[in-house]
């Protein structure tokens, strides 16, 4: 999904909800609204190129990385910014396939 294609569904979806009563857009330009919700989004998600299946791939790639201390070594928060449970943590947050 490019930043297009998550603008339009935006736009779609407040369109539906106003269509069904749900909300009330008061606005001269319909386009504000969703892209003010498209600039918040934005902040959130990482890459729309990233599917699902690429992001349980990621999780399974950091704990295979963090469980091998012959791959993890001190060296790796250095080179990372990050220690073994920060990107522990980290790949918690990505979902799982």
């Amino acid at each position: 999904m490019n930043d297009d294609t998550l603008l339009k569904s935006i736009k779609k979806a407040l369109s539906d909800l106003e269509e069904r009563g749900d909300i009330v857009l008061c606005s001269k330009v319909p386009d504000n609204p969703a892209k003010h919700v498209y600039d918040v989004v934005r902040t959130l998600v990482p890459s729309e190129e990233l599917t699902l299946s690429e992001l349980s791939g990621l999780r399974s790639l950091v704990f295979q990385a963090i469980g091998d201390e012959q791959f993890f070594d001190w060296e790796m928060p250095t080179l990372t910014g990050f220690k073994a449970e920060e990107f522990k943590e980290i790949a918690e947050k990505l979902p799982q396939g």
